[in-house]
C-alpha cells in the first residue's frame, strides 16, 4: 500500500533499510577482521583487568558512519515525502495557501514548536488526519497508554537527537556489554574473584571490560581471560542502554519501525478519501518551457526556415523525433516552438487499463476542476451490474462520456497493433453510444472528482464521446474512420487528451473543443495539429459587435481567440494561478450536501471564462489586493470588474474590497444585483445567470484572502428606489465601470 500511494516514500524507505542491511554486513566483516583486540594486565599484588580497544582499519570508521548518516537521511526524506507527496496528490482537490513555502515533516521538542512549525505552512494541502496523527505521535506528547503510539514517539525522538549528533560531528563506534568473563591461572595463584565492569563505549585507548584478583600470586604465574562480552556497532553520542537488550540494532529497528508505520498510516488515509488525485509527475517543464520563441530553440532554426513557415497556408509545421513531437507554430509575435510532453506516467501497482483509467481522470482534475470529473459507477440492471462508461466530464449543459483502451502486454508487429487500435476504437464507439442512451433515458446520482455526490441529469446534456487510447507505442499516420452515431465519438491517444487540458487548463474549455470538433482527427495522434489549425483560425476570425448597452455604461470590448496558440498561464503563469485559486474557494467552501448541485452550477458559469481572459483577471485581481490593503483611516477601496462572454452566457463579477463588513457584503450583493438587472434591457433574464465573487484581504497569516461568492437567475425585483440608489452608487461617472468581456466567435 505504501508504494501504491507514496512511491517516493517508499523508495526512501526501501533505501534506508538497505543502508541497515549494509552496516550490519560491513560491521561483521570488520569483526572477522580483528577490530577489536582485546589484553589481559596482572599487577604484583595480584589484580588484574581484562581491556579492550578498537583497531580502525583506515577509512572503515567513516565509511560506517557515512552509511549510518545516510540511513537517517533517508528516513527523514521519506517522513517528508509523506507529506510532499500527500499535497501533491491532494492538490487537485483544494486550494493551497502559502505554495512558496517548503512542505516537510514536522518534529518538534514542545507543542509551541510544532505549531510553529505548522504556521510555516509545512504541511498545508495534506489531510487533517495526516496533521491529527503527526501531532499525536510528536515526542514532547504525554503517554497515554498506547504502547505503538508511544514507540512510535520514541522513534521519532531518537531520529532527531540522531540528526543532531551527526550534525555535531559524532561518529560510529562500538558498545562493549561485559556478560561473563573468564580468568584461569596457574597454580599456585588462584582466582578469587572476577567482576564485570560496566558497560560502555569502546574506542582506540584501552576500556577495561573486568577486575579480577588472584591469591598466592607470583610473578611469572601465566594467566589467561576471555572477554565474555558482546561488541555491538553502535552510535555511541548519547548512548545509555536502559538493559542488556537496549542496543543501537534494536534502536535502530524501532526508527525504522516508526517511520514505516507512519507510512502505512498515510496511505490508508490517503485511500480512505474518495475523488481525483493529481497526475504524476513526470518531470514535465513547466507551460513556459514547453512555448519558447523559435530564435531560442535548441534546434537552430534557419531564418529562412523560420519565413517559410511563416508564410505557409496554416502556420504550422511538425517534427517529430523518436520520442519527441515538436510543433512549430506561426503566430502574430512570431514563430514559436511547441513541445508536446508525452502522457504522464502510469501508476504501476494497478494493471494497465486501469492505471490509465485513473491517468484520464486525473488529468482532467488536475489541468481543470475536480468537480467536474464523474468517477465511474455501477448499478444493477436484471439479475446483472453494468458501468457507466469509464468515467465522464460534465460543467453546465455539455458532457464527454470517455471510454479508455490500453494495451496489455507487449506489441506486437505494426500490422496486428493496427488492427488492435481499429478494433479499440469500434469497440469503445459502441460502449459510448450505449452509455449516451442510458444518460439521456434519466439522471442519476455520481461521485465527482472532489468525493461529492452529485446528480447528472443526463436528458438535459449535449453529450460526446471520447475513445483514449493508451499504447506504448501506437501505429504511426493511422486513419481514424469517422463514427456514426447519435453520439459523436473522437479517438484521442491519451497524450492528446493531456496536451487539450494542459493547453487549455479550464475543463469547460476542453469540453468546449470537443464539441466543437465532433469527430477524430484524419490521423490517430493528430490532435495537437488540429488544435493549433482551428487556433489560426479563431485568431482570423472577424470579432461580432458588442452589446451597444455595455458600450454606453463604459465597458470595454476585448476579444480574444476562444483557442488560445500559446498554453495557458504561460504568459503570467502567476496570474493564471490566481484564477485557478479563486475557483478552488468557491468549490472547496463548506456547504451542506444539498447545495452541492447548486454549486456544481456555479463553478461552470466561473469555468466559462475564456482562457483567453483570465491571465487579465488573474492581473487585476493581484493588483486589487495589493491596492486595497492599507486603505486611509475611514475609507473603503473596492475594485470591480465585470465579464461576460456572448448574450446567452454567463455575466461573472469579480470585485475587491478592502474591508468585509455587513456593509461591504450588502454593496457587493447590491453591485451584482444591478449588473444583472441591466442585462434584462436587451435579454430575457428568465434565462440568464450571473456569478458575484468578492475577495477581501486578511490580516492574520491564516489566508491571504477572504473568498464570498453570488449568484442570481432571473428577474432580481428591484424597486424603482433601489435601481436609482444602486445606479447612484455604482454608475456614477467617478465609479468603477463594468468592463465586458467576449469570445471571438468561429
Amino acid at each position: 500500500m505504501i508504494r501504491e500511494y507514496y512511491p517516493r516514500a517508499w523508495q526512501h524507505l526501501d533505501n534506508a533499510r538497505r543502508a541497515k542491511v549494509a552496516m550490519a554486513r560491513l560491521w561483521n566483516t570488520l569483526l572477522e577482521g580483528g577490530l577489536v583486540e582485546e589484553g589481559v594486565v596482572t599487577h604484583p599484588d595480584g589484580s588484574g583487568v581484562i581491556t579492550a580497544w578498537l583497531a580502525w582499519p583506515p577509512g572503515r570508521q567513516a565509511e560506517l558512519t557515512e552509511l549510518f548518516g545516510g540511513c537517517v537521511q533517508e528516513l527523514w526524506a521519506c517522513l517528508d515525502a509523506l507529506v510532499t507527496e500527500s499535497v501533491e496528490a491532494f492538490s487537485a482537490l483544494q486550494r493551497l495557501r502559502r505554495p512558496e513555502c517548503p512542505r516537510f515533516f514536522p518534529v518538534a521538542d514542545s507543542l509551541e514548536g510544532f505549531r510553529e512549525s505548522l504556521a510555516e505552512s509545512c504541511m498545508d494541502g495534506a489531510l487533517r488526519s495526516h496533521v491529527a496523527m503527526v501531532e499525536d505521535c510528536q515526542p514532547f506528547q504525554d503517554s497515554d497508554g498506547d504502547e505503538v503510539i508511544d514507540r512510535i514517539r520514541r522513534g521519532l525522538a531518537l531520529l532527531l537527537a540522531w540528526e543532531a549528533a551527526l550534525d555535531a560531528g559524532a561518529v560510529m563506534g562500538a558498545w562493549a556489554t561485559p556478560v561473563e568473563p573468564q580468568v584461569r591461572a596457574a597454580a599456585p595463584a588462584v582466582v578469587e574473584s572476577v567482576k564485570a565492569a560496566e558497560p560502555g563505549a569502546l574506542g582506540e585507548q584501552e576500556h577495561v571490560l573486568a577486575r579480577y584478583r588472584l591469591s598466592s600470586y607470583q610473578s611469572g604465574c601465566a594467566v589467561t581471560a576471555r572477554a565474555g562480552t558482546y561488541v555491538d556497532l553502535c552510535f555511541t553520542e548519547g548512548f545509555v542502554p536502559a538493559d542488556n537488550e537496549d542496543t543501537f540494532v534494536r534502536r535502530l529497528s524501532l526508527v525504522i519501525e516508526a517511520v514505516t508505520r507512519f507510512a502505512i498510516s498515510f496511505a490508508w488515509l490517503s485511500s480512505q478519501v474518495p475523488g481525483s488525485r493529481h497526475v504524476l509527475s513526470a518531470g514535465h517543464s513547466a507551460p513556459g518551457d514547453t512555448w519558447i520563441a523559435a530564435t531560442r530553440s535548441s534546434r537552430h532554426w534557419s531564418a529562412e526556415q523560420l519565413a517559410a513557415l511563416a508564410s505557409s497556408d496554416i502556420g504550422l509545421g511538425r517534427v517529430e523525433d523518436a520520442d519527441t513531437l515538436t510543433l512549430m507554430v506561426s503566430t502574430p509575435s512570431g514563430v514559436f516552438e511547441r513541445v508536446i510532453p508525452h502522457a504522464t506516467p502510469l501508476r504501476s501497482h494497478d494493471r494497465r487499463g486501469t492505471a490509465a483509467e485513473i491517468a484520464v481522470q486525473d488529468a482532467a482534475a488536475t489541468w481543470g476542476l475536480p468537480d467536474f470529473v464523474m468517477a465511474p459507477s455501477v448499478e444493477r440492471k436484471g439479475r446483472g451490474v453494468r458501468e457507466i462508461s469509464d468515467g465522464l466530464l460534465v460543467v453546465g449543459d455539455q458532457g464527454v462520456v470517455v471510454q479508455i483502451k490500453a494495451r496489455e502486454g507487449e506489441p506486437a508487429s505494426a500490422e496486428r497493433e493496427t488492427s488492435w487500435v481499429l478494433k479499440q476504437i469500434t469497440a469503445a464507439g459502441k460502449q459510448i453510444q450505449g452509455t449516451a442512451r442510458r444518460l439521456r433515458a434519466e439522471s442519476v446520482h455520481m461521485v465527482n472528482g472532489r468525493g461529492r455526490r452529485v446528480r447528472v441529469d443526463g436528458p438535459a446534456i449535449d453529450w460526446v464521446g471520447v475513445a483514449s487510447i493508451e499504447h506504448p507505442d501506437p501505429p504511426q499516420e493511422l486513419t481514424v474512420a469517422e463514427h456514426h452515431g447519435r453520439t459523436p465519438v473522437i479517438a484521442l491517444l491519451r497524450r492528446d487528451w493531456e496536451f487539450l487540458f494542459n493547453q487549455l487548463r479550464s475543463t469547460h474549455a476542453v469540453v468546449g473543443y470537443l464539441h466543437r470538433v465532433g469527430t477524430s482527427a484524419p490521423v490517430l495522434g493528430g490532435e495537437p495539429e488540429r488544435y493549433y489549425e482551428l487556433a489560426a483560425a479563431d485568431a482570423e476570425a472577424v470579432p461580432a459587435a458588442a452589446d451597444p448597452s455595455w458600450t454606453r455604461r463604459g465597458g470595454q470590448p476585448h476579444s480574444v481567440p476562444l483557442l488560445p496558440a500559446a498554453p495557458a498561464g504561460s504568459d503570467d503563469d502567476e496570474a493564471h494561478t490566481m484564477v485557478r485559486i479563486l475557483l478552488e474557494d468557491v468549490a472547496t467552501s463548506p456547504l451542506d450536501p444539498d447545495e452541492w448541485d447548486t454549486r456544481q452550477r456555479v463553478l461552470a458559469c466561473l469555468d466559462s471564462l475564456p482562457v483567453g481572459y483570465r491571465t487579465d483577471l488573474g492581473r487585476f485581481l493581484l493588483d486589487a489586493l495589493a491596492a486595497v490593503t492599507e486603505p486611509e483611516t475611514g475609507t473603503t477601496v473596492w475594485r470591480m470588474r465585470t465579464f461576460i462572454a456572448g448574450p446567452d452566457g454567463a455575466q461573472l463579477g469579480f470585485a475587491v474590497c478592502s474591508a468585509l463588513t455587513d456593509h461591504t457584503r450588502a454593496a457587493f450583493s447590491a453591485w451584482l444585483r444591478l449588473r444583472h438587472h441591466e442585462r434584462g434591457e436587451h435579454a430575457d433574464l428568465a434565462q440568464l445567470t450571473s456569478v458575484g465573487v468578492l475577495l477581501t484581504p486578511r490580516a492574520d497569516g491564516y489566508r491571504e484572502w477572504d473568498t464570498i461568492m453570488s449568484a442570481i437567475s432571473g428577474d432580481p425585483e428591484l424597486t424603482g428606489e433601489e435601481l436609482r440608489a444602486y445606479q447612484d452608487l455604482f454608475n456614477t461617472p467617478n465609479g468603477r465601470q463594468p468592463q465586458p468581456r467576449r469570445h471571438r466567435p468561429d
